[in-house]
């Protein structure tokens, strides 16, 4: 409903109710903060008029508020620092709603029902059985004991929705599903260094196969599950050994600049191991401390580890290429979409969908009127490329 799309776009852009009715008044528009409330739980419906202003001042178009959408979106793992207030969950949660949104509204033009198999979490009583259950995953997507090139590809290969968030700092990740097709997405932000996105994203994406009996525990079993894909326990043997009782900083930093795993998480993963002892592992974080690498470690800037997600965008250029969708409706789905090739005559999601409600003869009816005009398009002497091929040059 109009009052749905209206909270969440609102909490989308951190705004409060007051933030709201100030930048309407700006415009000239002068609505309380009941009145805004009022809209919000649907008590009373805006006017065109004032719909335009909301839509102006929230930067979406007035058919996202007239749109309506049967994804429900399930949100697991939700990390963040205590401190974090309810408007930045709220913010964020609806920011994750929204893309979770768009992708699965474009995944349904294109008739992508996602992953025939989607993970289920298997309950374990200690992070180490994370261990056996991360191993398997590596032998279901056939990647053996190698380093992952990119972790967020290789989630999007799995079907998986990756969303990444504005950097917050009070925020590290998410996961989720969407409720009625279970396809998991996981969600880590920008402005953070290469190795920290690549283990957010397997810990988020941990929720999916592994679950403690609390929180806490579950969180854990994530956190070991992520690290153990990254940097399997086999490698870990031959790169650094299985007992050492000292190691050189310098083999923390190649192992993370093959494996883009932080120095700090492979001393968790050699103490998780058994391969250094509970006072070395100790030592190790006085000096990570000491050096200040919470926020900065060496070699982080130099890893060459792609984590930009891209399915979404890639999808979005097929749909407009394919004529399913409009320039006008892409921009809606990723602001900033501009088209590279001039494509006249496409169908905006309106119009698409308006014609898919018609009766089946009338569907026929158009649909058989546009071959007809594309046939006589391309048989025009002006447009037709046959005679190109003349023009190929075929190189020994």
């Amino acid at each position: 409903m109009i009052g749905d799309r209206l909270r969440r776009r609102r909490q989308a852009l951190g705004f409060s109710l007051q933030d709201l009715a100030d930048r309407l008044e700006g415009i000239g528009v002068k609505l309380s903060r009941a009145a805004l409330s009022n809209y919000e739980t649907n008590k009373a419906m805006p006017s065109a008029k004032t719909l335009w202003a909301l839509a102006s001042i929230l930067e979406a178009s007035m058919e996202y508020f007239l749109f309506e959408t049967s994804t429900r979106v399930v949100l697991q793992g939700f990390r963040k620092k205590a401190r974090t207030p309810q408007s930045t969950v709220d913010r964020l949660t609806a920011f994750v709603t929204e893309e979770i949104e768009k992708r699965a509204e474009l995944d349904a033009l294109l008739g992508d029902s996602g992953p025939e198999e989607v993970p289920t979490p298997s309950l374990i009583n200690a992070p180490e059985e994370a261990e056996s259950i991360a191993h398997s995953v590596r032998k279901q997507w056939g990647l053996g004991n190698q380093p992952i090139a990119s972790v967020a590809s290789l989630l999007e290969s799995q079907g998986w929705y990756i969303v990444e968030v504005p950097n917050d700092p009070d925020f590290d990740g998410l996961a989720g599903y969407v409720e009625d097709t279970r396809r998991p997405f996981a969600v880590s932000r920008k402005g953070i260094s290469v190795d920290r996105t690549r283990l957010n994203l397997l810990h988020e994406a941990g929720h999916a196969y592994v679950a403690g009996l609390d929180e806490k525990a579950s969180e854990k079993a994530t956190f070991r599950f992520a690290t153990a894909l990254l940097f399997p326990k086999e490698r870990v043997y031959d790169e650094l050994g299985r007992k050492r009782s000292s190691i050189d900083m310098e083999e923390l930093l190649m192992a993370k600049k093959k494996y883009g795993l932080s120095m700090q998480a492979i001393a968790f993963r050699l103490r998780d191991l058994g391969v250094i002892s509970e006072s070395l592992f100790t030592m190790f974080f006085r000096y990570f401390n000491q050096m200040d690498f919470r926020k900065e470690e060496p070699g982080s800037k130099e890893l060459g580890f792609q984590e930009e997600p891209v399915a979404f965008a890639s999808k979005l250029h097929r749909a407009f290429a394919e004529g399913l969708i409009s320039e006008n409706d892409a921009a809606r789905l990723m602001p900033g979409f501009r088209a590279t090739l001039e494509a006249p005559g496409r169908l905006s999601m309106s119009e698409i969908k308006k014609i898919l409600s018609l009766p089946a003869e009338e569907r026929e009816r158009i649909l058989a009127a546009s071959a007809d005009a594309a046939q006589e398009m391309y048989s025009d002497a002006e447009v037709n490329i046959s005679g190109l091929a003349d023009d190929i040059i075929e190189y020994p």
